[in-house]
């Protein structure tokens, strides 16, 4: 977990929702009642896996940067790398497990 320093949030109610889902399933050790709790989230970032640019270079993988505001107004954030979409997917699918219900397809 790093502090930041976020003061525009640009992303969704309903984002900052499902990626609170995630940071509750893979970095539960930060929901623990603590004043360094996560309250919301107020915005993240994605960086796409990158192929290395030179022979010494290694690759950049996908990672995912949750950044979120805790019980005492602080701002920190939590990457997670090797963190794509499936895992973000695998990440809601283990939250309605745990806390909700699974949304039915009605289409």
């Amino acid at each position: 977990m790093s502090k930041i320093n976020m003061t525009e949030n640009t992303t969704s109610k309903s984002t900052n929702e499902l990626f609170m889902r995630v940071l509750q399933v893979e970095s539960p050790e930060l929901f623990d009642g603590s004043d360094d709790q996560p309250v919301r989230v107020v915005g993240y970032d994605y960086s796409p896996f990158c192929e290395a640019v030179c022979e010494t270079c290694g690759d950049d993988p996908e990672m995912l940067t949750i950044a979120f505001e805790t019980k005492n107004g602080e701002h920190y954030s939590q990457y997670y790398d090797y963190f794509g979409l499936p895992n973000i997917l695998e990440a809601l699918d283990k939250w309605d497990k745990q806390y909700g219900k699974a949304v039915e397809n009605l289409g």
